[in-house]
């Protein structure tokens, strides 16, 4: 049976199963809601609801009409007259609503009541149906409301916080201005020791009582919150507080501060000072104004405010400061108002006085602090008071000293005085402060910037409504760095739906005023410091403005006191920065382009001079090439991100690298790394396409594309696209050649030979040898001629000549150690030819003094931070060990160097290492290394293209076959990994391997094969002789059946 739904609660719909049903007209949904909700309906009184505008016939036939769309839209006859007089639905049929559901049993189906009754419905010009309507809807929130309220005492006794919150807050939505809900909600708070939430609940209902209503919060609602945050505090209220609770994120601790001082003054009858600290609109007045419009009910409040620029009404202040008393001496009854008339005119005659050429009166100074004593004195005692100074950095020496006589002689009396001032250092006050503090008089609160989870917690809060990708958040926090004023600008920007601005209009009044404070060589300073993305040096400051560095240093500690910029001591080195990313910003759009742009070519030239003097990391050149990107000298900043990507890839190097131009970057990478590579070389080869139809014809533009093709060739080549790498290259070499630019040439020759070592190519690497040889002699370039006679050697090593390959490593070695500063300077070079020697003695078989070898090898790459070198050369001496049969020594050094191989991304002999701890492991019945080995032996040749590498692989197969054939090996799975014949493996093996540099290995597999074959001749001639004997037994068998 089909069943008929009506969803009333909330928005309402009906559904005939799972249809939604929609009427063409809202009078037929009407009807239907009046009789699902009565059950019976008189014909005359639902006609005279529905169409009281119309005459009783006409109402009449309109009810038939409206009956029967519904009867012929639901299918059936739903709507049913048992007799002329009543309509009811059809109990034959199946009618529910969600309104009779929740009045069986409100307590257990809350959750049904999604909103008003008929939310949003309504009838155009119809009276008494509204009437009915609001009837009902009173009813049943009513209905919700108490059913909420038995809810909540139930879950009490559960402790279940988290519902009990969510019922209240939806009461509070119900009727935002009943108090209890509010008390309920505190009082759950407080019993969860949640405090911080008692007293963002109490203001937000003392906000919206105030600015809706004009009243505070009822005593019991006060009671709560005192009870919380003031216990020996009887009776409190709050008028004037915050516009929103939000502003108190990341500020409760500074109210609590606050408080307890207040508490403090108001208990023992005693003045005490109190000075709020923090940079400018950082929120120290509304955090102030927030707390004292709390203390209302114990305090009177004189506020006063001193402003920048007042030095010719020095006075101003105690001015502001008298009249604000005017009203309480009146109050109070202390003066008659002609009184404080002639009191005013006593200290204040012609204050402003409009005609400079007359003098201003000698103020009285001892009768004026004497009177206001005794003014304060009196009024303290009707009622504790506080003074508050706002800006008090800005007061002046005159006024200060009166101040401070009234602060002296104002201690007995319930007297809080409360300063807010900015972060710039004022020596008056700081001698005032100190006085106060000797006599431990003086409280201070610290107020700093909102934290990235404050910030954005107020944010969401704020821009709740709008939703805006949390990216938005994020650059909101980024460019107002937890400063209030900032993320309100923001704020309201958004709320505003007005494009995104950095720099809205307050925002730039506000840093202009800053800027006010600073004379034209201080300015000068910011407007180069604002061209630095980062902090800048000291020093290239100075030079690149052409100062002395004393006269910088001067500039810099003014900025400093006035709270513009700040240092940074990295090291030795001196930087600046401004303390505001803003205030950066806003002195950068505040130059023309032209100025831009000079500055920041005079930056650049800068850096570029200082790089001569020192090496620069990969981040500074990416500010150099910045700085001359600026400037609009592209072809300058092609070079230096050439400069930047060539520091990035000195991190990794496959073989013995070329010394390092760096010797504090580590030649490892990571996928974070390696991504970085592949996006500057993106951005690069972006850059050249843009600038290639300009500057084409440009030599020095021409110079950096070749520069880009090496190091793009270099790039490829080691991480295994061999073949576009090397076409790099020889398009480097070509073009070398043709400029004759040696460097480029030698090191396009020496990538070439690096690749040959790769890949064991042994006729182009002979050829290319020679021709980097000879073109280092020509250059008569020694560092150049040192590595190429040890490549030389190598190339002499891989083709047997053992004799000549050491003379070459020799004299390598001879040319790199000339000097002590030479031989530290290409160590590596000098441990990777003894690394060679050790390699051709392993060859000899003279292990002792191959193990000596690589020991000296590795001493000379210590804190040399050549990570792939050094771990090569322990690979190296690990097999020497096992080759001398020490195999738990073998062991060790192997399995620390494969530790140390986990963080580079392609390490030179790692197919050695695996090999080798396969067969250490192999050797105490081990096989998981082995198996693992042959299981990836497809993704290790691939990986590095090395024939040698190969051959490893096929020779451990190759005697692990053997082993198995023989029954020393007893593993299933090696087994079946291996189902080829023992000559397979030997002659792959063999076939890869290099005859001269793997002869020990050779030999072995020789002697293996010369094994197989005995093995397969005497099986061959016992099956021969058991065939023989098999004949003869048939023979006689036959015999003798005859």
């Amino acid at each position: 049976m089909k069943i008929l739904r009506f969803t009333l609660l909330g928005n309402p719909s009906i559904h005939l199963d799972k249809h939604e049903i929609f009427f063409a007209f809202a009078k037929i949904n009407a009807l239907l809601y009046y009789l699902v909700i009565n059950e019976t309906a008189n014909r005359d009184e639902i006609a005279g609801i529905l169409w009281e505008d119309k005459d009783n016939k006409t109402a009449k036939k309109n009810l038939r009409n409206t009956i029967y769309q519904v009867n012929k839209m639901l299918g059936d006859n739903y709507i049913i007259s048992p007799n002329r007089t009543l309509l009811i639905f059809n109990p034959d049929l199946k009618v529910t609503s969600d309104v009779s559901d929740f009045l069986q049993n409100p307590l257990n189906n809350l959750e049904l009541y999604k909103g008003d009754f008929l939310q949003n419905f309504y009838l155009k010009a119809n009276e008494t149906f509204d009437l009915w309507l609001t009837k009902m809807r009173t009813n049943l929130e009513q209905i919700y409301i108490k059913s909420c309220y038995q809810q909540i005492d139930a879950l009490m006794t559960q402790d279940k916080l988290e519902e009990i919150e969510e019922i209240l807050q939806g009461l509070i939505t119900i009727d935002e201005f009943e108090e209890k809900n509010y008390q309920l909600l505190m009082k759950v708070y407080q019993k969860h020791h949640r405090y911080g939430k008692v007293i963002e609940t109490y203001y937000k209902l003392a906000n919206l009582l105030d600015s809706e209503l004009g009243i505070t919060p009822n005593d019991a609602t006060q009671a709560i919150y005192e009870e919380v945050i003031a216990k020996d505090r009887n009776q409190q209220k709050i008028k004037n507080f915050l516009k929103t609770t939000n502003d108190f994120i990341g500020r409760l601790d500074v109210i609590k501060e606050l408080e307890t001082f207040f508490n403090l003054v108001y208990k023992e009858k005693k003045s005490h000072t109190l000075i709020l600290i923090g940079g400018t609109s950082i929120g120290k007045r509304t955090v102030t104004r927030q707390v004292l419009s709390n203390q209302i009910t114990h305090y009177q409040i004189v506020t006063s405010e001193c402003f920048q620029g007042e030095a010719r009404q020095s006075l101003q202040i105690l001015k502001d400061i008298f009249e604000s008393l005017k009203d309480l001496i009146l109050q109070y009854q202390l003066m008659s108002l002609s009184q404080w008339k002639r009191a005013y005119e006593t200290f204040f005659p012609n204050y402003f006085l409009k005609e400079p050429h007359l003098s201003t009166p000698v103020f009285p100074a001892d009768l004026f602090t004497s009177f206001m004593v005794d003014i304060l004195k009196k009024i303290s005692r009707q009622k504790a008071t506080v003074l508050l100074i706002e800006d008090i950095h800005w007061i002046t020496p005159d006024a200060l000293t009166l101040l401070q006589t009234l602060v002296n002689h104002l201690e007995d009396d319930p007297i809080a005085f409360i300063f807010t001032k900015n972060l710039n250092s004022n020596p008056h006050l700081d001698q005032f402060f100190n006085h106060l503090i000797n006599r431990k008089k003086l409280d201070l609160i610290k107020i700093k910037e909102l934290s990235e989870k404050e910030s954005l917690t107020y944010l969401e809060q704020k821009l709740a409504d709008l939703n805006p990708p949390y990216k938005d958040y994020q650059r909101i926090y980024q460019w107002s760095e937890g400063n209030p004023f900032f993320l309100s600008e923001y704020v309201n920007q958004y709320l505003k739906d007005q494009k995104f601005s950095i720099l809205t209009p307050a925002i730039e009044a506000k840093l202009s005023l800053k800027l006010k404070q600073v004379n034209s060589h201080e300015e000068e300073l910011l407007c180069y410091l604002s061209c630095f993305r980062q902090a800048a040096s000291l020093l290239t400051l100075s030079e690149v403005m052409n100062l002395p560095l004393a006269l910088t240093i001067s500039l810099i500690e003014t900025l400093c006191d006035k709270q513009l910029i700040k240092e940074i001591i990295t090291g030795d080195e001196v930087s600046l920065i401004f303390k505001q990313k803003l205030m950066a910003h806003y002195c950068y759009q505040q130059m023309s382009v032209a100025k831009r742009r000079l500055l920041h070519a005079q930056i650049a030239k800068q850096l570029e001079n200082t790089m001569k003097k020192t090496r620069f990391s990969a981040e500074q050149y990416q500010e150099i090439a910045f700085h001359f990107q600026e400037a609009k000298e592209p072809v300058q900043a092609l070079q230096h991100q050439l400069n930047q990507l060539e520091a990035i890839l000195q991190f990794q190097h496959e073989l013995f690298p070329i010394y390092s131009q760096n010797p504090l970057e580590a030649d490892c990478i990571d996928g974070k790394r390696h991504l970085l590579i592949q996006t500057q070389f993106n951005t690069i080869q972006q850059a050249i396409q843009e600038l290639r139809p300009k500057f084409e014809p440009v030599k020095s533009f021409q110079e950096s594309l070749i520069r880009f093709l090496y190091i793009e060739g270099c790039y490829l080549i080691r991480i295994g696209q061999y073949q576009k790498g090397i076409a790099n290259i020889q398009k480097v070499i070509s073009a070398a050649t043709e400029w004759h630019h040696t460097d480029y040439l030698l090191e396009s020759y020496r990538q070439i030979i690096h690749y040959c070592i790769q890949v064991e190519n042994i006729s182009e690497m002979k050829y290319y040898t020679e021709l980097a040889l000879d073109a280092a002699v020509n250059a008569n370039n020694y560092e150049a001629i040192a590595i190429q006679l040890r490549l030389s050697g190598l190339y002499f090593l891989m083709i047997g000549k053992i004799q000549k390959a050491s003379q070459y490593f020799d004299q390598s070695i001879s040319f790199f150690s000339l000097t002590s500063a030479l031989q530290s300077k290409y160590a590596i070079q000098i441990a990777a030819a003894y690394d060679y020697l050790a390699e051709i003695e392993q060859i000899k078989g003279n292990l002792v003094k191959a193990i000596a070898f690589q020991n000296k090898a590795i001493q000379l790459s210590q804190n040399k931070r050549s990570r792939t070198s050094i771990i090569s050369f322990y690979i190296g001496l690990g097999i020497s060990y096992y080759q001398l049969g020490e195999i738990d020594k073998s062991e060790s050094i192997l399995t620390d160097a494969k530790k140390d191989l986990q963080s580079l991304r392609f390490p030179w002999k790692e197919v050695q290492l695996e090999v080798y701890l396969a067969l250490i492991n192999c050797e105490k019945c081990n096989y998981k290394p082995l198996i693992e080995l042959i299981n990836k032996k497809e993704e290790l040749m691939a990986r590095y293209s090395n024939p040698r590498d190969k051959g490893m692989i096929y020779y451990v197969m190759a005697l692990t076959k053997v082993k198995i054939n023989s029954g020393t090996l007893n593993c299933q799975e090696l087994t079946n990994l291996l189902k080829g014949e023992v000559t397979y493996y030997l002659e792959l093996s063999k076939h890869h391997l290099n005859p001269c540099r793997d002869r020990q290995h050779i030999k072995e597999l020789e002697s293996l094969e010369k094994n197989d074959k005995s093995q397969k001749h005497l099986d061959s001639e016992i099956l021969d002789v058991f065939s023989y004997f098999k004949a003869i037994k048939a023979f006689c068998a036959k015999i003798c059946v005859i």
